[in-house]
């Protein structure tokens, strides 16, 4: 059974667990403060000095899980959206330049000792690993 709070005043919703802010809680009466519900029972917190009312069901709050199952379609999508976003940035030439250390520029000391090496020992490392970096990336 669904486990359910609502603190009215914050726009906060939890439902098993998951909680979510800027839920639509409007449609609560003026005086409830918050609602608990474990699954089986809860009751009804309010801010007038009002005792607590038990209840057995949260059926009558379904305009607040029903906005809140909205708000939570609707971060789920822009999660979504963020992770297209950062993977098409990730595709691109300019991403790959500066964050993919597979195939990235040694650092200047490091180069300037290979090509010290390279000169005293005949080799062409220097010239090998940029030419890598450069295959690895063309640029479009």
């Amino acid at each position: 059974m669904t486990t359910l709070t609502i603190v009215k005043d914050d726009s906060w919703v939890s439902v098993d667990g998951v909680g979510i802010n800027s839920v639509d809680c409007s449609s609560l009466g003026s005086t409830i403060h918050a609602i608990q519900f474990d699954g089986t029972n809860g009751w009804v917190e309010y801010n007038d000095g009002t005792s607590n009312l038990a209840i057995t069901s949260i059926s009558a709050y379904s305009t607040v899980t029903d906005a809140y199952d909205t708000k939570k379609a609707a971060n789920v999508t822009a999660a979504n959206e963020a992770d297209a976003t950062q993977t098409a940035l990730q595709a691109t030439y300019g991403w790959k330049r500066v964050n993919d250390a597979t195939t990235s520029y040694a650092t200047l000391g490091d180069q300037l000792d290979q090509q010290y090496k390279d000169a005293v020992n005949s080799t062409t490392t220097w010239k090998d690993a940029i030419a890598a970096v450069k295959a690895a990336h063309p640029k479009p």
